[in-house]
């Protein structure tokens, strides 16, 4: 497979990296900052392109790795040279495949897609839309097994993207969120702060893998670290009272609501 990737930043970067070293690929790249490209180049193999021409008519998948509010300037020079042997995966974060499909002249099929950030340390979340009719069977095995060596892949329907956005694009900033004022509160309590951030990490980290190895719903295990009338009844009986569930809940509903905004 010839995959070209228009912007080879952080997301482009990560991709092609995970991907760096595969007998059955060949990488081309673009990059405004050429020093970078050049340097991901000499790192991974990549094969540094000219212009966007250049790059669609030597590769059969074309990675969308822009922002959004870029993508306009790069349609008029991608459209007239794709075809029916192409296709375009965008991580363009809130174009529709309607939006791709118009961008693109309807001149090859589209997949979308949606990593969130710990795809920087290939353990991403994942989402793709294959709904479009023209793709092939090698072409969603492909893109599939792309994402996969970033991490966990969930083929949705482009109706749920909005609400995998509010919850895992959204989620890890909320994480973190949550592992700051942990951190504060231990250092209220008394913790050094680089104490406190440390034992954070590595309870967040044991944690998910606690959650990730377990075929428990993640209720039994809070059960199972739950004593009767204990420090974490304590704290988790003032989450109720506070209603810190419902907080979070409102919260993934606001970030829904922006995201359907945005488009």
């Amino acid at each position: 497979m010839r995959i070209g990737f228009i912007g080879t930043g952080n997301m482009g970067g990560a991709i092609i990296r995970a991907l760096a070293g595969r007998d059955d690929l060949v990488m081309y790249g673009l990059n405004r900052t050429r020093s970078a490209l050049e340097a991901l180049a000499r790192e991974t193999g990549l094969v540094p392109c000219a212009d966007v021409e250049e790059l669609a008519r030597r590769s059969e998948c074309v990675v969308l790795a822009v922002k959004p509010q870029q993508a306009p300037a790069v349609w008029p020079l991608l459209e007239p040279v794709l075809s029916r042997s192409h296709f375009l995966v965008s991580l363009a974060a809130g174009l529709t495949r309607e939006a791709l499909h118009r961008g693109v002249g309807g001149a090859c099929p589209v997949v979308r897609a949606m990593p969130n950030s710990p795809v920087l340390v290939r353990r991403g979340v994942t989402a793709l839309c294959l709904d479009d009719p023209g793709l092939t069977g090698p072409q969603k095995a492909f893109a599939r097994d792309m994402f996969a060596s970033l991490g966990s892949v969930h083929v949705l329907n482009e109706e749920l993207f909005d609400a995998f956005t509010a919850v895992i694009g959204s989620g890890p900033a909320l994480v973190f969120y949550f592992m700051e004022a942990m951190i504060e509160g231990g250092v209220e309590l008394g913790l050094d702060r680089g104490d406190a951030a440390a034992m954070v990490k590595g309870l967040s980290s044991g944690a998910s893998l606690m959650a990730e190895g377990s075929p428990e719903h993640v209720s039994m295990l809070k059960e199972m670290s739950t004593a009767p009338a204990g420090t974490t009844t304590a704290a988790l009986a003032h989450f109720d009272r506070t209603a810190v569930r419902g907080h979070i809940m409102d919260a993934l509903r606001r970030a829904f609501v922006r995201s359907v905004e945005l488009g």
